[in-house]
């Protein structure tokens, strides 16, 4: 790490929702290199893979189904590792640091492969988490339900499980990479540190999941007649600042928590300076 930030020190208990994303956006808005220019390397990357794909299958053929599974799996490993990127930078700007490109990186080239260890166990634990709305859209379909019903009764009673799942486990990243904690350990520690923080952190991950929704699905209808190639570059632009947007306020929140109980000792682990609120 090199320099000094403005730091945003100072535990609350429990973070308000609306002050935990202004604080990210202020974060972002005040440090746009180390927090956007990493992931946008990321990004380059993807979007060179993506349009290499296109060229090979612009007849209209598209990839084989195994093809395109792997594809979106690898497109995936890449997008989280830009997301650990972010992680780290928010991370050390909180901490008062800030941190040069190569610093941001270091950590996770480091920690790869227990990186790509936690990125498996997660997603599996997602898909396990979807299976009651899959076994329930089934079993309404076997029975002869029209189509809305299927869907809506699916929604019904699997979605709720889902949720949950999926809340109690947005901290695992920030856990493995700012603290020093395995993927079942990262797991483990965002289980743990959600458990009282459910309702918030649920609202931080909704609003942050509906804005960048929002935001890419209207650029998506807006540069869809513009070809292919257009639609890829663009949507990887603006899920840049998007990403760098949803993660820092989960880091945010994480730092947060994470100073009401024992934690591990950090990776980053400088002294946090005097701030004004975080």
């Amino acid at each position: 790490m090199n320099g000094t930030a403005t730091a945003y020190a100072g535990p609350l208990p429990k973070p308000g929702v609306w002050e935990t994303l202004g604080a990210a956006l202020a974060l972002i808005r005040e440090h746009p290199i180390p927090l956007l220019v990493p992931y946008a390397i990321v990004q380059a990357l993807i979007v060179i893979e993506q349009l290499i794909v296109w060229g090979l299958t612009r007849d209209g053929a598209g990839l084989p189904t195994g093809w395109q599974f792997l594809q979106d799996v690898g497109v995936g490993v890449v997008d989280t590792a830009g997301w650990a990127t972010i992680i780290v930078g928010a991370g050390a700007l909180a901490h008062g640091w800030l941190p040069n490109i190569a610093a941001t990186f270091k950590p996770v080239l480091q920690r790869l492969v227990p990186l790509l260890g936690l990125f498996v166990l997660t997603f599996i634990l997602y898909v396990a988490a979807a299976l009651p709305t899959c076994i329930t859209g089934g079993i309404a379909a076997a029975a002869g339900a029209d189509d809305w019903l299927v869907i809506a009764f699916a929604l019904v009673v699997g979605l709720p499980p889902f949720l949950y799942v999926v809340t109690r486990l947005a901290l695992a990243f920030q856990a493995f990479m700012l603290d020093d904690a395995g993927p079942a350990g990262a797991i483990a520690e965002s289980w743990r540190l959600s458990a009282d923080n459910i309702p918030r952190l649920f609202a931080v991950l909704l609003v942050t999941l509906v804005a960048t929704t929002a935001i890419q699905t209207g650029v998506s209808y807006v540069v869809q007649p513009a070809g292919d190639p257009a639609a890829i570059i663009l949507n990887s632009v603006v899920a840049v600042p998007l990403a760098a947007f949803a993660v820092a306020a989960l880091t945010l929140y994480y730092l947060r928590i994470r100073e009401t109980g024992p934690v591990r000792e950090t990776i980053h682990s400088p002294e946090p300076a005097p701030g004004r609120g975080w």
